[in-house]
């Protein structure tokens, strides 16, 4: 099994930043290499996810861990992924950073195709890189959002 793991210290406490992370329905709206997002069954742990791609491939994901505030993780349905990855599996986790909070996201995964498959997971490392850099760009502009203007964009302002 291979793995990619990134974090991100952000300017946003941990409640916004869990806030955004744990919208099951609103990744595509952060994740680049997503068109659609919906959860089509339950919710927290085990909520079904399903996902489509840029090219409007779908698949489903199962959340198999849920701790509210600070962690879940989703398991792919490898059986229609439009991916060469016969195992993916995504944790998601927040976490306090004095005032702000810090994001991980760890991915494991298996490649098809035994030792050339290990090869392609090494090739994939760079694609991984840029996807989560931009995904978490997107998630921390919307956690720092969320804290300063409230949930749904709304400024908050305190009349004296």
């Amino acid at each position: 099994m291979q793995h990619y793991a990134t974090t991100r210290t952000i300017d946003a406490p941990r409640s916004d930043t869990w806030a955004v992370l744990s919208d099951l329905n609103g990744w595509a709206d952060h994740a680049p290499n997503l068109r659609k997002t919906e959860v089509v069954a339950g919710s927290q742990q085990g909520a079904v996810r399903r996902c489509y791609n840029n090219a409007g491939k779908g698949w489903t994901e199962t959340c198999t861990i849920w701790q509210p505030g600070r962690r879940y993780v989703m398991d792919v349905d490898t059986s229609d992924y439009p991916y060469p990855l016969s195992v993916m599996r995504g944790t998601f986790d927040v976490d306090d950073a004095g005032k702000g909070s810090i994001i991980r996201l760890r991915f494991d995964y298996k490649v098809k195709g035994g030792p050339a498959g290990r090869v392609l997971g090494m090739l994939m490392r760079p694609v991984f890189a840029r996807t989560c850099k931009r995904l978490l760009d997107s998630l921390e502009e919307a956690a720092v959002a969320h804290a300063t203007r409230g949930p749904g964009g709304v400024a908050t302002e305190t009349i004296a």
